[in-house]
């Protein structure tokens, strides 16, 4: 074997092994992403509550000292009731904290064997899983494409496919999540 047959194999071999290292760190990433958005609204929404507590003790105390009837002491009562109320709310919509462990990284999360629960989303699985097998036909074909004699031309072909399969292998797999999850209530 030439140095270009043994840098064609490596190729061949690197390219699916990057794919799942790609993969891997992208999901990686999407949790941590998710994560993260999570516990920023949770942040926000304590904060904008925090904010509205504040707001309310202090316009209650205010108007505790300024002269007044006792039905108008009344009716201040129960606006700052409602604000408080409404702080409150405001904390329970932005969900529960970290209640849900983090999801752990499996290979049947990154080759999404899973149930899914929209039919879009299972025919782009269905895609990704032919994309994943037309990769895999390419990867095997590629050391023995190198070994033939005066193939340079159907070389770079070769691994021109493995590379175009593995993109759009990731691509598929990246769509059917986000198919499965954009429409999840």
């Amino acid at each position: 074997m030439r140095a270009e047959d043994v840098a064609a194999v490596v190729v061949a071999v690197v390219v699916p092994v990057l794919t799942a290292a790609v993969g891997v760190f992208a999901v990686a990433w999407q949790d941590r992403q998710a994560s993260r958005s999570q516990t920023g609204r949770r942040l926000r929404a304590f904060e904008d509550a925090t904010r509205q507590v504040d707001f309310a003790v202090l316009w209650w105390e205010a108007r505790q000292r300024l002269p007044g009837s006792p039905e108008e002491l009344g009716n201040a009562s129960r606006v700052a009731q409602h604000w408080l109320d409404q702080a409150s709310a405001l904390v329970v919509s932005a969900g529960p904290g970290n209640v849900d462990p983090p999801r752990r990284l499996s290979l049947a999360r990154l080759l999404l064997l899973y149930r899914f629960r929209y039919t879009a989303a299972r025919f782009i699985r269905a895609g990704f899983f032919a994309m994943l097998a037309l990769m895999a036909v390419a990867g095997v074909g590629v050391p023995s494409v190198a070994s033939s004699v005066g193939s340079g031309a159907d070389l770079g072909w070769s691994l021109t496919w493995l590379l175009l399969f593995a993109l759009i292998t990731l691509l598929l797999r990246f769509r059917a999540v986000s198919a499965d999850t954009l429409r999840r209530p």
